[in-house]
């Protein structure tokens, strides 16, 4: 919990942990008392608002049956909404409110129970005497009423919030009653409506009947019609057993003919001509053919016995003679039988082509008629089905009409509620305290954080960051003398002394051969004055390097110090425009080595990174003991970022009074960004005159050095 607390206050750069703790412990007292005002003040107006109480039902309204078209309107979610909405509709609607106000009862009962109502002094001070007439129910009820839908289901949860829950019911009750006599209503109306339309349309079907069976009757005298059904079946029978017989014969003509010409091609070959089957198969012929086989047979077996010019032989050979010559006078009278057929048959064909159109222009007469008639019949047909169909409807509206039932089911009735929903003192007790305390330390810390200013060491012990320094303020400086060297020149002021102090705690805390950056928020902060006063009091006992590494702003030897040669400094050694040993001078009268920032001006992020600039600082500590570096402040540049990285030690000096919490925090929130840290703080310019908390010791402190001073001498 605690770490996801730094984690936001880190990402919204609203300070520290500890810091806020201390302003927490630092105002608790009037944290709570407000939060308890503002609470106790709370709850006396939840105790004196009207309460409100909530009936609660769930009911299921049911499609109808016969609404359901396609299944696409089953599975559509859209038209099952659209219908929940149109019943949603009707629930609010001023038909059903109208049911309720218009029943005399219903209003007595709602009159009855308003005059219960117990009512606070306050508010019959500020609320009008309600008269519960018709218009008021029915705006109460309006307002009052909710409705809710679940998700995907015909299921909707009824609501009613009112000043007493015996009324939230009540309510709650005739809306669903009213609903449903609503619904019952509706339905009744459109029965007898349908009614009325079908027992008008079934007189105009009888009189509709009438005219087809008439126009019917008409069309059969005229074209003597009875019942075409058979006279068309014998019809389509006798066409079928002509076109058979046609078929047939076209055949059989085809083969005669077939025939004919493979005589005329065998030209009188008897040979060729037995090979036509119908010549070969005549009885004539296939006797003689017989005979023929057997006299050959005959002149086979006498020509082994006798000689040709025998008698037996020659009158065999007669015989075979007299049999050719009367198989090709059978042979000529078959193809003359042939000619003959083939010719009847050609008339034959003819004759029951003739009688096959016959029968087929008497049938399509027949339909024609047929189709006159069926047209007539289907209407009469068409309008018995019709008729038929309204005389069930009626029988089913009739049915409909006695057993009109509402489709609204109640899952859960109308409950009645103990407690109320609104208001719930207790509650909003808790609530208001939680954030009246949140709200009213928000404030707190937002006026400490962004207007207050750093005015005791107590004000950063929340940093956890060690004080190295606390340097008083000096409003009077000898004539002569500067703030700048104040520890040479003034060594007995309570500023020389509270730079020893701090002297003493960096060599007791920190290592030597070690470099020490000093910086600030924002300039004007004293960083310089004390890091310059610093280096001097080390120079004592110790070899120091001062670093003046404000490229941009150099601030000791343009107001201080005057040259009468070109000075070489930092900002040459970064460029390599110049050696190191060019850049040393000691300040005048005593061992302190300085490297100034040199003339020329840049944004040393554009030039160097952390690993040159480190490496330069390491070379230097293996001369010197103290490398101080005064730098440029946090908020104005970022020149100080890259320092702080290559240092050993940041100290950050703080002004009294005048530096802002939110800046110097931000600023420490800077350097620790850049994987650095603060490793001490430096209160500057702190008030120690008499009615000073801090005056006691500052005040003896001198008194204290004087007489270490004359003892000595």
């Amino acid at each position: 919990m605690i770490k996801e607390l730094e984690k936001f206050i880190n990402f919204f750069d609203v300070g520290d942990l500890k810091f806020l703790i201390l302003i927490l412990k630092k105002n608790i007292k009037n944290l709570i008392f407000l939060s308890i005002l503002i609470s106790l003040l709370t709850l006396v107006i939840s105790l004196n608002i009207e309460k409100k109480y909530v009936s609660e039902a769930t009911i299921v309204i049911s499609p109808e049956e016969n609404n359901i078209v396609n299944i696409e309107e089953v599975y559509s979610i859209e038209s099952q909404s659209n219908r929940v909405n149109n019943q949603v509709a009707i629930l609010k609607s001023d038909e059903v409110l109208e049911f309720i106000v218009e029943d005399e009862k219903k209003q007595l009962e709602f009159e009855r129970l308003y005059s219960k109502i117990k009512t606070s002094t306050l508010q019959r001070l500020t609320k009008k005497k309600v008269v519960v007439d018709k218009e008021y129910i029915k705006n109460i009820l309006s307002k009052n009423f909710q409705v809710s839908n679940v998700p995907r289901s015909d299921v909707l949860k009824l609501k009613f919030i009112s000043n007493d829950p015996r009324i939230s019911q009540l309510a709650l009750k005739s809306i669903i009653s009213s609903y449903q006599r609503y619904e019952v209503d509706s339905k009744i109306q459109i029965t007898n409506y349908a009614k009325t339309k079908i027992a008008s349309r079934l007189e105009d079907l009888v009189l509709q009947i009438d005219i087809a069976e008439k126009n019917l009757a008409e069309y059969k005298k005229e074209n003597e019609l009875v019942d075409t059904g058979s006279v068309k079946e014998l019809k389509i029978g006798e066409i079928q057993s002509i076109s058979k017989r046609i078929v047939d014969a076209k055949q059989e003509f085809q083969k005669k003919q077939n025939d004919l010409l493979s005589i005329k091609i065998a030209d009188g070959d008897v040979d060729a001509l037995l090979a036509i089957e119908d010549l070969r198969t005549l009885d004539q012929i296939e006797s003689i053919k017989n005979s023929l086989s057997a006299n050959d047979s005959q002149i086979q077996s006498l020509s082994l016995i006798y000689t040709d010019n025998h008698p037996k032989l020659t009158k065999a050979y007669d015989y075979k003679d007299n049999l050719n010559q009367q198989l090709k006078k059978e042979i000529n009278l078959g193809i003359e039988q042939k000619a003959f057929e083939l010719s009847n048959l050609d008339g034959f064909i003819k004759l029951s082509e003739e009688e096959l159109k016959k029968a087929t222009d008497e049938l399509i007469i027949i339909e024609e008629k047929e189709s006159g008639m069926m047209k007539f019949l289907r209407e009469v047909e068409s309008s018995k089905k019709l008729y038929e169909s309204f005389l069930q409807r009626v029988k089913e509206t009739n049915e409909a009409q006695n057993l009109q039932v509402s489709k609204l089911k109640i899952i859960e009735m109308p409950s009645l509620s103990e407690n109320p929903v609104s208001p719930q003192p207790s509650k909003n007790f808790i609530v208001a305290l939680c954030f009246s305390f949140v709200g009213f330390f928000v404030l707190i810390y937002y006026k400490e954080l962004n207007l207050s200013v750093v005015k005791s060491p107590e004000s950063v012990d929340s940093l956890d960051i060690p004080q190295v320094g606390v340097l008083p303020r000096v409003d009077k400086i000898k004539k002569g003398y500067h703030i700048l060297q104040m520890f040479l020149e003034d060594s007995e002021s309570n500023f020389s002394e509270s730079i020893r102090s701090s002297r003493a705690i960096i060599e007791s805390k920190f290592k030597k051969n070690s470099s020490y950056m000093i910086t600030s928020s924002n300039p004007s902060e004293g960083k310089t004055s004390y890091a310059f006063n610093l280096a001097l009091s080390l120079e004592k006992t110790k070899k120091v390097l001062f670093i003046e590494a404000d490229i941009r702003r150099p601030s000791v030897l343009n107001s201080f110090y005057k040259f009468d040669k070109e000075i070489f400094g930092l900002g040459e050694i970064i460029t390599g425009s110049s050696n190191l040993k060019d850049t040393i001078f000691k300040v005048p009268g005593t061992e302190l080595d300085i490297i100034t920032s040199g003339e020329k001006r840049f944004d040393m992020s554009d030039i160097v990174n952390r690993d040159q600039i480190k490496k330069f600082f390491d070379t230097l500590k293996m001369e010197y003991d103290y490398v101080i570096i005064d730098s440029p402040p946090v908020q104005p540049v970022s020149d100080t970022l890259i320092l702080a990285q290559a240092t050993d030690y940041n100290l950050f000096l703080i002004r009294s009074d005048e530096t802002r919490t939110v800046t110097f925090m931000s600023a420490i929130k800077k350097i620790q960004n850049v994987g650095s840290k603060i490793h001490g703080i430096i209160i500057n310019d702190l008030d120690t005159s008499k009615n000073s908390y801090y005056s006691y010791y500052y005040n003896y402190s001198p008194s204290y050095y004087n007489y270490y001073s004359r003892k000595n001498s």
